[in-house]
């Protein structure tokens, strides 16, 4: 089973993907640090556990600076143990491959981050153009096929982290 983490829009979107089915919980006014709590939520609801998780992609901005933090952060953490791989892409890469299209996000002030498959840009509008801060998250799933593991790390707590 795949989970995709994305804190870089509002709030928390996840996602959890097998072959057969796939479920998503979107929390628009969530923060960062309600992402256990959810993921238990997202888990105990569709009769999962957390070990069954064997891939987990996150989002990597742009976007929330402490949004993206702590869901790399949190996924990190899940992948601590050597059980799991983690993957990252970027927000704006991920949502055009996957909707095929242009992707618009408010970054400040009349500035927007506009990316599509290729490339990624921070531009000025006058206007305020139609943003994509609430696409789903449900076809990232195949692209977790296409994303190298960004870090495989494994615990060895035998080993002194910092020798003399």
């Amino acid at each position: 089973m795949d989970l995709i983490v994305d804190c870089s829009r509002k709030g928390v979107n996840l996602g959890l993907y097998s072959k057969d089915a796939s479920y998503e919980l979107c929390e628009r006014n969530a923060k960062g640090d309600e992402l256990k709590p959810l993921l238990n939520k997202l888990l105990s609801e569709n009769n999962f556990e957390t070990h069954q998780v064997k891939r987990v992609l996150v989002l990597l901005g742009p976007g929330s600076f402490t949004g993206i933090r702590a869901g790399i952060a949190f996924c990190e953490g899940l992948c601590f143990s050597g059980k799991r791989t983690l993957h990252g892409i970027s927000t704006l890469k991920a949502l055009a491959i996957s909707h095929s299209k242009e992707i618009i996000l408010h970054a400040r002030a009349n500035f927007y981050y506009v990316g599509d498959a290729e490339s990624e840009t921070l531009k000025q509008f006058e206007n305020k153009p139609e943003t994509h801060e609430y696409l789903p998250i449900t076809p990232l799933a195949k692209l977790i096929d296409q994303i190298p593991p960004s870090r495989i790390q494994k615990a060895n707590y035998l080993a002194n982290p910092y020798p003399s």
